[in-house]
């Protein structure tokens, strides 16, 4: 299938804004405007080997009422890639290596098809507009594409890297178990704790209609000590009730296989008590010092979460306000920043302080005696007290 062919089906599934007619004209735009870069990159490279230097034209070209920026064509090839490391850290918001080690891998993915963008470029405009929240417009104006390009390259890169979910996002072994429960028990004081769950709400809907009322979209994730998600679950558009989306998951069906009886994650009071998830005492439930010193200890233990949502959100600022119109194009794209989330601390290290690990023990439970979710759960709290009082 051709170039155009391509294009031209891919903006009839991405934008659901633009009549067909419309399409039609985008797409046969973007051809021409493509066949003018050849004749104008052969121009130049003839005029370069004669010694001529070429002085930049208008900044724009209209081709049938459709404006075409020129004056970024190179910015990729000429600017971008001499970018410091620096440079890539505030325009990226990851190191220089990890784009290119995000492009390695994708290459094994990617399939070559009638685009002419190089899988680098690719790679850089996706990022672009992931990390900046521009429109694909303003993507296009700055690479010089226009903005179905961009429309097609960005969802193909995020079918790449939500296709990959189950290689960057997965339940931890026994032995990474032991490891966060040994440093949170060390840091917080908090026991045989192995993950922490939560949900944040991320808001879908159009920025160009200003009359339309947003929606919003439930991102329930568990994480780790060093903030990588360790499962992930993106519910349906308007279901923000963080229980509700919690029983539909295979997390909740599969949670007691998933983790000892001696071990738990650790929830908000939104979610109901479980064996192996310890939520807080309620206000109603709050009769001694001692269930508060519990809360107080699982408020600071459970933020990890708190904190690896914030990195998410403030690294790849288009979850902020997600201007798609397709529910599976949406949950496509949360997936696939979380699945770029793990790979970014991979390949640098999460900003979490390393703090050695001063108390490695953790507490057996006889479940002879402990039987019930709320048996444990006060057990656990006896523990902290017990040992806070001898510190």
């Amino acid at each position: 299938m051709s170039n155009f062919n391509t294009e031209f089906i891919m903006e009839l599934f991405l934008d659901d804004n633009v009549s067909t007619l419309n399409r039609l004209i985008v797409a046969t735009a973007n051809t021409v405007n493509e066949n003018l870069e050849n004749i104008s990159y052969i121009k130049r490279t003839l005029l370069k080997q004669q010694g001529i230097i070429v002085q930049p034209s208008d900044q724009f070209r209209s081709v049938k009422d459709v404006t075409i920026p020129y004056e970024n064509k190179n910015f990729f090839e000429l600017i971008v890639k001499n970018f410091t490391n620096e440079e890539y850290i505030i325009k990226f918001k990851m190191q220089k290596a990890t784009v290119q080690a995000l492009i390695t891998f994708l290459k094994d993915h990617f399939k070559p098809g009638g685009s002419i963008v190089p899988l680098d470029k690719k790679v850089h405009v996706f990022l672009w507009a992931l990390v900046n929240d521009c429109s694909f417009k303003e993507v296009g104006q700055i690479f010089g594409l226009h903005k179905s390009s961009v429309s097609y390259i960005f969802h193909e890169v995020v079918m790449l890297l939500a296709e990959q979910r189950y290689q960057f996002i997965n339940w931890p072994s026994l032995e990474e178990q032991h490891i966060t429960r040994v440093k949170v028990n060390s840091k917080y004081g908090f026991p045989n704790c192995v993950g922490f769950l939560d949900a944040c709400r991320l808001k879908v809907g159009s920025k160009r209609k200003k009359r339309q009322v947003s929606n919003f979209i439930l991102l329930q994730a568990v994480c780790d000590e060093t903030l990588m998600f360790i499962d992930i679950h993106i519910g349906e558009i308007g279901n923000t009730v963080k229980g509700k989306v919690f029983r539909e998951t295979q997390l909740s069906q599969e949670l007691k296989n998933f983790i000892d009886f001696d071990n738990h994650i650790l929830g908000d009071c939104e979610y109901k008590l479980r064996k192996n998830l310890l939520i807080p005492f309620s206000r109603e439930e709050l009769v001694s010092n001692e269930e508060i010193k519990f809360n107080e200890i699982h408020w600071k233990a459970h933020s990890y979460i708190g904190s690896a949502f914030g990195l998410l959100k403030e690294r790849f600022q288009k979850l902020n306000h997600i201007d798609i119109n397709r529910p599976d194009a949406v949950q496509a794209l949360i997936c696939a920043a979380c699945v770029l989330h793990n790979f970014v601390l991979l390949h640098e290290g999460t900003p979490v302080k390393e703090e050695a690990v001063i108390n490695d023990e953790g507490v057996s439970i006889d479940t002879n005696v402990v039987k019930s979710a709320v048996e444990k759960r006060q057990f656990i709290c006896n523990y902290i007290n017990y040992i806070h009082n001898l510190s």
